[in-house]
């Protein structure tokens, strides 16, 4: 199993109405990583922007591939997401989680996390086995 965390930038998606969706089925961009990100996989959903953190947890329910956004999904976008990009489905496993940016850099062993580093401009970032083992004992 990989670890991920996946953006959402709170100007293009409404992630708080979307949590408070019952509707546990979701679609998520890949930018990179495809040939990496797995069924099975984790990924933490990271809030962009003055509030950002980790707001939810997402179980992959498939490979990624090209494909159009839910028709569910799109009252949660800002504007219609019509085009076709590389997806994955995946299922809304936590919704009630804030963990925000800098209680995460303040927690040993997340100081790291590639979310802080790097180009930002993406959706997808890696999380080694030991983050995630911290971040899932830290959100439990």
């Amino acid at each position: 199993m990989n670890y991920w965390i996946f953006k959402c930038n709170p100007d293009r998606y409404q992630l708080d109405e979307r949590l408070s969706d019952p509707d546990s089925l979701t679609t998520w961009l890949v930018s990179r990583y495809r040939e990496r990100i797995a069924t099975g996989d984790l990924a933490f959903i990271w809030q962009t922007g003055i509030d950002r953190g980790i707001r939810a947890t997402i179980r992959i329910d498939s490979s990624p591939e090209d494909m159009p956004e839910l028709d569910s999904e799109q009252k949660y976008q800002d504007s219609p997401d019509t085009k076709i990009a590389c997806r994955v489905y995946a299922t809304f496993l936590r919704r009630d989680l804030n963990f925000p940016a800098a209680s995460l850099q303040s927690t040993p062993g997340l100081e790291s996390l590639s979310v802080f580093h790097g180009f930002q401009q993406t959706t997808n970032f890696e999380v080694t086995t030991d983050e995630a083992t911290i971040l899932l004992r830290a959100i439990q």
